[in-house]
């Protein structure tokens, strides 16, 4: 049987502890604040991470040290492997992608797989559990690959966010328009766009209620529902606006849908801030 080793990122929500568990590497991005360089989920969890922002701090993201990012890769090189793949944020929103294609190049390792999810968070984290389940049943690398393309064709990602400031702090939306929607009291959806190349405003409402709609109704025009997709919430300290969606989108999709709910990691609450959750779905394999 061929030996795979499947590799993730931390904005994957995968943690250090569960990484053992499943046998699945995972590479931390960095969190930078106040000039100290922070290894997202190693050196910072995502209670820490929150004491900052409730502290006025204004921490930023990095995509991975490329010193331990090469470091790394030695390791893996010098483990022969038949296969690495290497499942990264959207190459989009970070360098992480573009960094592991770098550092694979440099090193010549011609086994490495750097795939691109064009997403963030919970389907990251199911392509690299899928990937891994494959791997210790024997798949090919190219049933592994099909598999992966098939999930990233099929992923959708919304989020709900308390308010707009650290999406303002991380330079996503304009302070003009931040001003405007906390001035009329305008709550805003938002999205990532399929391609993966940005986050966009989806609507905008002035209920909690009239928001939890405007997901279900999404995701229903989808197709989404409990036969094909993963359904994921991630979540920092906002389960009282979970809680709330749940008890209407279990009404909306039925008692078979379950929705597997995640703490979003220190690098997602970065820039959707505390309070926010986002839904989204994957499709199953």
């Amino acid at each position: 049987m061929s030996k795979f080793l499947i590799v993730t990122d931390t904005t994957s929500t995968l943690i250090p502890q569960d990484s053992e568990k499943y046998g699945i590497e995972i590479v931390p991005l960095s969190v930078l604040n106040k000039g100290i360089e922070y290894a997202d989920g190693i050196d910072i969890n995502a209670e820490q991470f929150a004491d900052l922002l409730r502290n006025g701090e204004m921490p930023t993201t990095s995509q991975p040290n490329i010193g331990r990012v090469e470091e790394l890769m030695k390791k893996w090189k010098a483990a022969d492997y038949d296969a690495i793949l290497i499942i990264t944020i959207s190459s989009y929103l970070s360098g992480t992608y573009q960094g592991f294609l770098m550092t694979a190049k440099n090193l010549d390792m011609k086994n490495v797989h750097v795939i691109d999810s064009l997403t963030v968070g919970a389907p990251m984290l199911d392509m690299a559990l899928t990937a891994k389940r494959y791997a210790d049943a024997g798949r090919s690398l190219d049933d592994i690959l099909t598999m992966l393309k098939a999930k990233i064709k099929d992923t959708y990602s919304m989020l709900y966010p308390k308010n707009l400031e650290q999406l303002k702090k991380g330079g996503r939306i304009s302070p003009v328009a931040a001003g405007m929607a906390s001035l009329l009291k305008i709550k805003p959806l938002l999205y990532l766009k399929e391609d993966g190349t940005c986050v966009e405003k989806y609507g905008m409402a002035r209920t909690d209620s009239k928001i939890y709609d405007m997901i279900i109704e999404e995701f229903k025009k989808r197709n989404v529902n409990a036969e094909t997709h993963e359904f994921y919430i991630m979540e920092a300290e906002g389960m009282e606006n979970v809680e709330a969606f749940l008890s209407k989108a279990k009404e909306a999709f039925g008692t078979d849908m379950s929705f597997k709910i995640i703490q979003l990691p220190a690098v997602l609450t970065c820039h959707a801030g505390l309070g926010s959750f986002a839904v989204q779905s994957c499709l199953k394999n």
